[in-house]
């Protein structure tokens, strides 16, 4: 599960939505065997931690919450929400001010990779099939036509990876396509759960209300390569999918 960019304690986070969605986590986080089933990645922006500029400041004065609590929404949301986390991204809000990654590296010690901006690892399973994952904040690049266009231009010209993931720009879409080079790709964009700022709304950005977190159901032993990776805006239908599929997969063993 790519989870999007969390905003934890600001104004506009969507907190039903964020709370629904971490009770499906911790519901399928492993299977009727007890085994690991559904991981998470954290996509970055787990705060707002304004800092630096003025205008970032009075942003920050216009939030409810306090450092204090965000600090410990962080705490809790890492430690205690009962995700099962894979890789724990830090985007530019969460580096805005360094006390912040630093304060949540030394709660976390080295249970889980902690890393700015991206990371790119490999899944390995048990009968030796390897995803490759490009999980970014943000790829560089940008269409008015193409929500994904920063992924299509990594895929092309950089990483040479089988799933590419981002966050960041609070929007979300979906792409699955072969490339000239025989690989099947996915590439996706998480929404995130910071719903409209008013810095959306004066600038009259569409409040999308859909792919809060995508789920990624990896199916090792699937005859064919598109049918590897299938991707859910909707974290719910995906869980339910991907609950079937383990099952169906164990009863042909």
């Amino acid at each position: 599960a790519a989870v999007g960019d969390p905003h934890i304690g600001s104004n506009q986070c969507n907190v039903s939505r964020l709370r629904t969605d971490i009770d499906t986590m911790k519901e399928y986080a492993v299977d009727s065997n007890g085994k690991p089933m559904l991981v998470a990645l954290n996509c970055g922006d787990t705060v707002d931690n304004w800092a630096g500029y003025s205008r970032l400041m009075s942003l920050y004065s216009e939030n409810d919450v306090s450092r204090q609590t965000e600090r410990r929404l962080a705490r809790w949301f890492l430690k205690d929400s009962g995700i099962r986390w894979l890789v724990w991204l830090f985007g530019n809000h969460d580096l805005m001010d360094r006390e912040f990654s630093t304060y949540l590296k030394t709660i976390n010690g080295s249970s889980l990779p902690m890393v700015d901006w991206e990371a790119r690892f490999q899944l390995v399973f048990p009968n030796k099939e390897r995803v490759r994952v490009d999980l970014s904040h943000s790829h560089k690049g940008s269409s008015i036509y193409n929500r994904l266009h920063g992924s299509m231009r990594r895929a092309l010209w950089h990483e040479n990876a089988d799933i590419y993931i981002t966050g960041h720009l609070h929007n979300w879409a979906i792409q699955h396509q072969e490339m000239d080079d025989g690989r099947v790709i996915t590439m996706a964009r998480a929404r995130g759960y910071k719903w409209q700022g008013e810095y959306e709304i004066v600038h009259g950005f569409h409040n999308d209300q859909f792919g809060a977190t995508i789920l990624f159901v990896i199916d090792p032993r699937s005859p064919t390569p598109v049918g590897r990776v299938q991707t859910f805006a909707d974290l719910q239908t995906g869980a339910e999918y991907l609950k079937w599929l383990r099952e169906k997969r164990n009863k042909e063993k």
